[in-house]
């Protein structure tokens, strides 16, 4: 099996990606340098790379405030043909939760998307609400989380 490695995130990462138009809509007005950039320093984040050093994805979280973080993921084609992305960004996201303190993880996705939406679903993200209107270009978006639950 062909492993995937785990680096620190540079902005650099994010513009070698061919990105869906989506999440080009979702810079709201801010130039793709930005928007790479802005992931960078608003939270943590990680590329992952095949053997050859080839971006497979890259994910982070906008630390929000005290306990809550937006997630963020961009994929490249290549994601497609390692099974073990999902078991990656399943530990980045245990890994979130106890070492960072996030007990709860959003993301927003455009609500024509399905892939995306299977994909957080998948992960086992639980859609809480309709955003009516949320996109920069009025798309409507799907709010979905994924929350720890407090021992009582």
């Amino acid at each position: 099996m062909t492993e995937l490695t785990l680096r620190a995130y540079d902005p650099q990462d994010f513009l070698a990606i061919e990105v869906d138009d989506r999440v080009t809509q979702a810079r709201a007005g801010q130039s793709i340098e930005t928007w790479a950039t802005y992931h960078a320093t608003h939270g943590p984040a990680i590329t992952v790379v095949d053997p050859e050093k080839r971006i497979v994805f890259c994910v982070g979280v906008h630390h929000r405030w005290e306990g809550v973080g937006e997630v963020w993921m961009v994929f490249s084609p290549l994601a497609a043909k390692y099974p073990r992305t999902v078991s990656f960004l399943r530990t980045m996201i245990a890994y979130m939760q106890a070492e960072k303190g996030y007990y709860r993880l959003q993301a927003t996705i455009d609500t024509s998307w399905p892939a995306a939406i299977r994909f957080a679903e998948h992960m086992g993200f639980q859609r809480e609400a309709v955003m009516k209107r949320y996109g920069p270009d009025g798309a409507d978006h799907f709010l979905y989380s994924l929350v720890q639950e407090v021992a009582k």
